[in-house]
């Protein structure tokens, strides 16, 4: 990979967590389901929709720590290039343990 390009890959990455993040925050109480009327099958079909909008959310998190593991790898990558500095590295950081949350 051409070091130049190390920065572009980063941002890209953030980028895509940020919008998992966003949709995450958005719309994690709908991803669990309510009985839409008082009866068994409601019930049922309500806890059949949780146990799979929760895999995926399960699923959605690992997805967001090894997008975080890339990203540190990356980071990681650009300081040998020496395309950041620490202190700019230590910012980075912040924003990260930010968007982890």
């Amino acid at each position: 990979m051409e070091p130049e390009k190390v920065l572009d890959l980063i941002r890209r990455y953030e980028d895509v967590r940020n919008d998992v993040l966003d949709f995450l925050d958005a719309h994690r109480d709908s991803l669990f389901g309510r009985p839409l009327a008082d009866d068994e099958i409601s019930a049922d079909a309500a806890k059949v929709f949780t146990d799979h909008s929760t895999l995926a959310l399960d699923v959605t998190n690992k997805f967001l720590a090894e997008l975080n593991a890339n990203i540190e790898q990356l980071l990681a990558a650009a300081r040998t290039y020496g395309l950041v500095e620490d202190g700019n590295t230590e910012a980075i950081h912040k924003i990260h343990e930010v968007a982890d949350r």
